[in-house]
């Protein structure tokens, strides 16, 4: 294990790290240069919410280049587009060596912009975007982003597919046949993660429907991780009112372009992806694709305990009769062998909830966000000290094991 303060020898375990939520960041002007056309006419749109929220984070003019040593001290302090490795994945590689990751999901930055305009809902194109564009046109070019972005995924998997795995972001469309074939022709680019919204149904259907199982049998047969990352809780709400007009929601500087905008948005972000859990876990997803392997990402990590407690109940006292044909199991069950959370690093204990939730502990993962600012500084020797005194079994699964789930070896 690297870090910027000595740490025990007890844990050079940690230099075999499983990291499943990391981030490419290229600086906004120089979206169109590393993805494409679209994605230089959507940092056209970005640009100015980014310089007038303070997002400095992204739009860093001066940065040309990923040219930043790449050192210890700088891959644990330095974040933003400035950080080494930060958009260059060739040198990623070499971030990951001094970090000590042995394989790493990497998720987008510029395409998270890209899926706002793709999937947004009114008042985030309107009032964090201010576009008047038709809405046909909007989306449109939100796709083509993402196509960018995907094409994009598949030449930098080609450069370590075991180590360092960009995730696919999929539309989830209104046909269940032309979403698995979207699927499977990036599966067959070599594709090994791929990445839907909670917050909307699948092929228009619910993801529990018996018409999605070729869909789940695919990634089960195939070990795909299917994650589902913060920003993809549009649609989930009916309505844009519940925070429209709310002094303590008005938006203002942003505190992160990644999460929200306002406490509202950062404190109901994890609605959809339980919805979309619980939906999957009593629909019996988890029963017939039993090795289904399935990440909430950057959505926090302390609903699952209580979600898993909730479902039991209804599932065990209540239901148990007519659950009995779909689930063999409890839904807490199913969380643990087939569900992987992300806690946020500067915020959330998880040793509390490890505590809490022993039989969840294989769910709860370790993740960098590099180089994004909400993963914070020096995070492997901060959440070491966390997890350390609850056991060497409990701080291997949470560093190594259980993030094994959604980056399998590619013999696995």
């Amino acid at each position: 294990m690297t870090t910027t303060q000595e740490a025990p020898s007890t844990v050079d375990l940690l230099d075999l790290t499983i990291d499943v939520d990391a981030h490419e960041m290229a600086p906004s002007h120089l979206w169109g240069e590393v993805f494409g056309e679209a994605a230089g006419r959507i940092a056209g749109l970005a640009i100015p919410v980014l310089k007038k929220t303070g997002a400095n984070d992204f739009y860093n003019p001066d940065v040309c280049a990923d040219d930043a040593e790449a050192n210890e001290h700088n891959v644990w302090n330095i974040r933003g587009t400035r950080a080494p490795g930060s958009f260059d994945m060739s040198r990623r590689l070499e971030v990951m060596n001094i970090m000590g990751i042995k394989r790493q999901l990497v998720f987008p930055s510029f395409a998270l912009f890209a899926v706002h305009l793709y999937q947004g809902n009114e008042a985030m194109l309107r009032d964090r975007y201010g576009l008047t564009l038709p809405e046909e046109e909007i989306r449109a070019l939100g796709l083509a982003g993402m196509n960018e972005y995907n094409d994009w995924a598949v030449r930098m998997t080609a450069l370590d597919a075991d180590r360092i795995r960009p995730v696919a972001y999929v539309h989830p469309g209104d046909d269940v046949q032309e979403l698995v074939e979207r699927v499977k022709d990036l599966l067959d680019r070599g594709i090994l993660a791929v990445n839907l919204p909670a917050g909307q149904p699948l092929g228009g259907r619910s993801p529990a429907h018996p018409d999605l199982d070729p869909f789940w049998a695919m990634l089960a047969e195939r070990n795909i991780a299917f994650v589902s990352h913060v920003g993809g809780e549009g649609g989930f709400l009916g309505s844009a009112a519940w925070s429209r007009g709310v002094p303590a929601f008005k938006p203002g500087k942003v505190e992160s372009h990644e999460l929200g905008s306002d406490p509202y948005a950062f404190s109901t972000m994890s609605l959809a992806i339980q919805n979309y859990l619980t939906v999957m876990t009593l629909g019996g997803v988890f029963e017939r694709h039993p090795t289904l392997r399935f990440g909430a990402i950057e959505l926090g990590a302390g609903w699952i305990g209580p979600l898993a407690d909730n479902l039991d109940m209804w599932a065990r006292d209540v239901y148990a009769t007519r659950m009995k044909p779909f689930i063999s199991k409890l839904p807490s069950e199913y969380f643990a062998r087939n569900v992987r959370v992300t806690p946020f690093n500067n915020i959330e204990h998880i040793d509390h909830y490890i505590k809490q939730y022993p039989h969840l502990s294989t769910s709860y993962c370790y993740s960098t966000d590099y180089p994004h600012i909400e993963g914070g500084m020096d995070s492997k020797r901060r959440l070491y000290e966390k997890v350390a005194p609850l056991g060497e079994q409990v701080t291997q699964d949470f560093f190594v094991n259980n993030g094994d789930l959604l980056l399998p070896p590619l013999n696995a």
